[in-house]
């Protein structure tokens, strides 16, 4: 009988005590027996690492100081990992035992498939789905399909190939990871996720939403702690602009950049008449960061173009590109519960 392949689970951790003491006792349940967790705290000041070493000595614990962020932290994780998948998971969740086996089983049997995100249920409302997925789309703004929608609909029971899944519960081969330079440090958190799918898609690999698995996810549990509003904003805007600089074929970018800017200088603008003038600052500085810096940036795109990418644009996002209606957006920003209607994505 053939061995199963050893999957390491990467859990970084920020003065994260109380998620750690869901997360960890939820990987009891797991059946798949090929497993190492790992915890890396990254620069915590809390206890943590007494806790881990206490309750869970199995579980081995990476200690890091200062902090890395979001990105250098699952980099270092994933650099000391020994399994031939990994899988980043953030502290906020807990696993369900037949976690693991589906995704192995579909990386196993289709070498095309890069990267495979679960179902992820938001565990606040357990009824509802946290994430399923993410499509590139004509304004430079991802459509997360099914954020917030009721777990019962039938449409997001099917696995889907998509452009980029949240890094929440992230799932791939560490040598893909580590030959795709994993994630990008300068990003420090946000869109980091999007940006290593982007790189997969290049690669000629397939980005995959597999239903057969499932867990459950709080969200935002250590960005509580780490970072102000404002930080979050401004990473959030510069970090989508760095990454279509480093990713799009150059027709790409022409036609979706100067739509993005001037969506970006519409929420600057919609942000400021609320009288939220530091959000909107946030935002505009992201908005223009890149402009500062296109040196390094195009040093990276260089690198992008000539090293990793395999394929062409055609090749892959006429698949994974789909433009939700206009009535989106504006539930998406004003209503993040999500009550609207979603129409089945259909992927070939």
């Amino acid at each position: 009988m053939k061995k199963k392949p050893l999957v390491s689970i990467i859990i970084l951790n920020y003065n994260g005590k109380k998620w750690l003491e869901k997360c960890l006792p939820s990987w009891k349940k797991n059946k798949y027996a090929e497993t190492e967790v790992i915890v890396v705290n990254n620069g915590s000041t809390d206890d943590s690492s007494e806790f881990v070493k206490k309750h869970h000595p199995e579980v081995r614990l990476i200690e890091i100081k200062p902090n890395r962020g979001f990105a250098g932290g699952n980099n270092y994780g994933v650099k000391k990992a020994k399994g031939k998948y990994v899988m980043l998971l953030n502290n906020d969740t807990q696993v369900t035992g037949g976690l693991l086996e589906p995704m192995v089983e579909l990386m196993e049997k289709d070498p095309t498939v890069g990267v495979v995100q679960p179902q992820m249920r938001n565990l606040k409302q357990k009824e509802k789905h946290d994430a399923v997925a993410s499509f590139y789309t004509s304004t430079g703004f991802l459509y997360h399909y099914g954020y917030m929608q009721p777990i019962t609909k039938k449409m997001y029971d099917k696995t889907i190939s998509c452009y980029s899944i949240k890094g929440a519960a992230m799932f791939m081969r560490r040598d893909d990871y580590l030959n795709l330079g994993g994630l990008d440090e300068d990003f420090v958190c946000y869109v980091e996720e999007s940006d290593l799918c982007h790189r997969v898609l290049l690669s000629g690999k397939k980005i995959v939403y597999h239903p057969k698995s499932y867990l459950y996810h709080w969200g935002g549990g250590d960005m509580s702690i780490m970072e102000k509003g404002e930080t979050t904003v401004f990473r959030s805007f510069r970090n989508r602009f760095v990454s279509y600089f480093k990713n799009l074929s150059t027709w790409e970018l022409i036609k979706v950049l100067p739509v993005h800017f001037i969506l970006c200088e519409a929420f600057v603008a919609l942000t400021l008449l609320k009288g939220k003038f530091k959000t909107a600052g946030a935002a505009q500085w992201g908005s223009l960061w890149w402009i500062f810096h296109m040196p390094s940036i195009l040093k990276k795109r260089k690198h992008v173009q000539s090293t990793i990418r395999k394929v062409k644009d055609a090749d892959f996002l006429p698949g994974i590109k789909h433009n939700p209606p206009l009535f989106y957006y504006y539930h998406f920003f004003t209503d993040p519960e999500g009550k609207y209607d979603e129409r089945p994505i259909i992927t070939s």
